[in-house]
């Protein structure tokens, strides 16, 4: 995987993971490994987490994440014409990209 897909399956996990309440990186790792039949390596969390972090998609209060406004924005975008999880996570993939370039 590349970093923007990386980042995209971090997401679509958080998005997913935080659906109802916020949750703490394990409970990110089990959604992620769920959606890609891989647990996540701490790298790639925090890698991923610190980017989503710094462009304002996710929030971390002590121990815990959540989406904020922008990125229930992105992830209702991302999934708005599908239910497919593989296909919200390109979309999310597609999207993201675009941050880097603003």
């Amino acid at each position: 995987m590349d970093n923007f897909q990386t980042i995209s399956w971090i997401f679509l996990a958080a998005a997913l993971a935080t659906n109802t309440r916020p949750t703490n990186i394990d409970g990110i790792s089990s959604v992620a490994d769920g959606i890609n039949h891989a647990i996540p390596t701490q790298k790639e969390l925090q890698n991923s987490i610190t980017w989503l972090i710094k462009q304002g998609l996710i929030l971390k209060q002590n121990k815990n994440y959540q989406l904020t406004s922008k990125g229930k924005i992105e992830y209702e975008k991302a999934s708005k014409n599908t239910k497919v999880l593989m296909s919200i996570r390109k979309n999310i993939e597609i999207n993201l990209k675009f941050y880097t370039n603003n």
